[in-house]
């Protein structure tokens, strides 16, 4: 066992020699050599767990359960809970999809929900957990990550850390030049307009440099997320073209955290959770490399159904919560209210500051893959929480569940 460890160690430095030989000749920056893997590496189970993120038959418990499969930073919550008022309703509207109107309750099971919250007016009017899923429980944001990540950019802005979005990433993050980031911009990594040769899809295709390089980083912890930074090209000129991908709030963690000089896991405690006045300590998933652990800012956030609500809740007030001004109200406002730029022209949805848009209406929200949602309408104060684990090809589940918030937003609760 340890001359094959031997030998694969050996092979591993030759290749990162020959990266390293090969970026200096092109005048980059050496792609960082693939380091040990992590500490759970030599566990057959646990990495099984870590490939099968999206399995439709282990995501109903693994979703509330991440802290059990990936290693994490927990996020210290501190002071009084802030109570949210309760006035619980039957769910007793209908929700029109693909051409059938059904009762609101329908949605549940037909769109693979774990947990779901209903706030209207400032308070709770439903809740729901099923799958074992407890109020306590912690459910995994996915992407919702990065709109929480994007509140934690206005904050930095806002106290002056970060100067400007139109500020270069390399400004914080110096060691990014001669990388296919360099000439990014904050702007361009938070409205995914970086250029860089990297789309979340391509992680998907087996076979691909995206699903080895998801290998090394997402589940044997071989090497820490920003390094992909590192190991992917460019597409084309910065602040073109809307290219959704992970890697791009990854890096924008990184300058969030050289701009702040503060630990992303402190940061968000001491900016974003203790004033919110949450109810759980939250946490991130991190990379997992052995003293060097960083937060997955993209896609790594868990918390419970009540916390997210009140970051719903903040938005709403214009980022205003628990007797503070948490963001800047210039911040929401610039993020998700008109007007909204769509994606391509005539397109039914925006992105704007790391926020799904609706062009032409106010609602807007947090999205992530397996169905998570923070969805928010300031034109019938609604704020909605939906926690999910939509297997296979999610398009159908996603329309009906937005089809289902629109209904729930028209809904007077009464």
């Amino acid at each position: 066992m340890m001359k094959r460890a031997s030998v694969k160690l050996s092979a591993a430095i030759a290749l990162a020699a020959l990266a390293t030989g090969s970026a200096l000749a092109q005048g980059r920056e050496p792609v960082p050599p693939l380091g040990v893997p992590g500490p759970d590496a030599d566990q057959p189970a646990l990495l099984e767990l870590r490939r099968n993120l999206l399995n439709k038959t282990i995501m109903p418990l693994m979703y509330h359960h991440m802290d059990s499969v990936f290693p994490t930073q927990e996020i210290a919550r501190g002071g009084p809970v802030t109570a949210i008022p309760r006035a619980e309703r039957p769910l007793n509207f209908s929700y029109t999809f693909a051409g059938e109107t059904r009762p609101a309750e329908e949605v549940l099971e037909r769109t693979f929900t774990n947990a779901l919250l209903i706030i209207k007016d400032g308070r709770i009017v439903y809740e729901r957990y099923r799958n074992l899923t407890r109020p306590d429980s912690r459910f995994m944001a996915m992407s919702v990550s990065k709109s929480i990540t994007a509140i934690l950019l206005g904050i930095a802005i806002d106290k002056g850390s970060i100067r400007s979005l139109d500020d270069l990433a390399t400004d914080y993050v110096p060691e990014l030049k001669g990388s296919a980031y360099e000439g990014v911009t904050v702007r361009d990594l938070v409205d995914m307009k970086s250029g860089v040769d990297r789309s979340d899809g391509d992680q998907q295709k087996p076979g691909s440099p995206g699903a080895a390089r998801r290998e090394d980083i997402l589940v044997r912890n071989a090497r820490p997320a920003v390094d992909e930074a590192f190991l992917v090209g460019r597409k084309e000129a910065p602040g073109k073209r809307f290219d959704y991908s992970t890697l791009n709030t990854t890096v924008l963690g990184w300058v969030i955290e050289r701009a702040t000089k503060t630990p992303i896991t402190e940061y968000t405690s001491e900016m974003l959770w203790q004033p919110l006045g949450t109810e759980r300590p939250a946490f991130w998933m991190t990379d997992g490399q052995r003293g060097k652990e960083r937060p997955l800012t993209g896609i790594g956030f868990n918390a419970t159904l009540r916390d997210y609500a009140r970051i719903g809740l903040m938005m709403l007030n214009n980022g205003k919560y628990n007797g503070r001004q948490i963001v800047s109200a210039r911040w929401v406002q610039e993020s998700t209210a008109e007007p909204h730029h769509p994606l391509v022209p005539n397109a039914s949805t925006g992105y704007q500051h790391s926020w799904w848009t609706v062009p032409g209406a106010a609602a807007y929200g947090a999205n992530g893959v397996g169905g998570q949602y923070i969805y928010i309408d300031p034109a019938t104060r609604t704020v909605i929480v939906k926690a999910s684990y939509t297997p296979g090809d999610a398009r159908e589940a996603n329309a009906e569940s937005n089809a289902f918030f629109k209904a729930a937003s028209a809904w007077k609760g009464e």
